[in-house]
């Protein structure tokens, strides 16, 4: 009965200390003058009077006529595009200055085509030598036997094997391949096929459209150690490609890359329902440095008068 007695003293205490603490927890963070401000807009609203409008939130009119929307300029005479575009020579010797960083950076170059490359027959891929060659050393490895195998070595291959090779590869799976290119004799495809699926993803499948599966092993050697680039379209139609190191010369980066257009233009799809044009197969392009800060277009004009110029044999256009 003592206990009871004196529960019922104390639990109407708690219950008005916890009513009061919640009241000061949620006026937290609250002015003096907001809560004035509160209790004279509510003495005001209950006496009638209109409640005093806020300074930080003038009133508005519905009369009020809307705020003018933003309107882009006209395009100049002769502008296709709201976007800065570039000559090729400007576009990559603005590339080349933004390479800043202390390795040399590679210029890459992003090709936007008119195709449609969920088409199997619309596929762009192929290979082209550039001029002045990638600025980067490549070891390649040569898939042959015999006097094959001999051609090889002659030629300046930096892997030469047959069955012990596959077999190596076979075992060691991607962490003993040590190559960055692979050549193979056509006599040797049927034993590649056991390494079909660690060479493949990796891209060092040969391939006879990339002339990696030939029988001229010298030449195709020769061609890997002068700057060949594979290239090809992939899902959004865009071709990457690097064109050459930083610390190589703007007119080499240039004429590296008219060629790269040239040899992209001779992909061009043609003879089927839907084939692009030849003035709706190039898009454009944009070039920059690989920790460059931004990108540099070219129009689809600029680029196909590169390729015009590389196919004539002209270095740089007349003036």
């Amino acid at each position: 009965m003592a206990l009871r007695h004196a529960l019922r003293g104390v639990l109407p205490r708690l219950r008005d200390a916890l009513t009061s603490r919640a009241v000061a927890s949620r006026s937290f963070g609250v002015s003096r003058d907001a809560r004035e401000a509160e209790t004279t807009t509510t003495t005001a609203t209950t006496a009638g009077a209109a409640p005093p409008a806020s300074p930080s939130s003038p009133t508005t009119s519905d009369d009020a006529p809307p705020p003018p929307r933003a309107i882009s300029p006209p395009l100049a005479p002769g502008q296709k595009t709201r976007h800065k575009t570039y000559s090729v020579e400007d576009a990559v010797a603005k590339a080349k200055a933004s390479a800043t960083a202390k390795f040399d950076e590679t210029i890459d170059v992003s090709v936007r085509l008119g195709v449609d490359p969920k088409r199997s027959d619309m596929i762009v891929r192929g290979v082209v030598n550039l001029p002045h060659g990638t600025g980067k050393k490549l070891k390649v490895c040569v898939f042959a036997e015999g006097a094959h195998a001999d051609e090889a070595r002659a030629a300046g291959a930096d892997v030469v094997g047959a069955e012990d090779l596959i077999a190596k590869i076979k075992a060691g799976g991607s962490g003993v391949i040590d190559f960055d290119k692979a050549i193979a004799h056509p006599s040797m495809m049927p034993k590649l096929g056991v390494v079909a699926r660690v060479l493949g993803p990796r891209g060092l499948m040969p391939n006879p459209k990339l002339g990696t599966l030939t029988t001229d092993i010298a030449g195709a050697v020769a061609s890997m150690r002068l700057g060949r680039v594979e290239f090809r379209a992939e899902k959004n139609a865009i071709v990457h490609a690097g064109i050459g190191k930083a610390s190589m010369e703007a007119s080499q980066l240039a004429e590296n890359l008219a060629a790269l257009i040239a040899g992209v233009m001779e992909r061009r799809p043609k003879g089927m329902k839907g084939a692009p044009s030849q003035s709706n197969y190039l898009k454009g392009a944009a070039v920059s440095a690989t920790m460059g800060r931004g990108s540099f277009r070219i129009g689809k004009e600029a680029l196909a008068e590169a390729a015009k110029r590389h196919d004539a044999g002209v270095a740089k256009p007349e003036e």
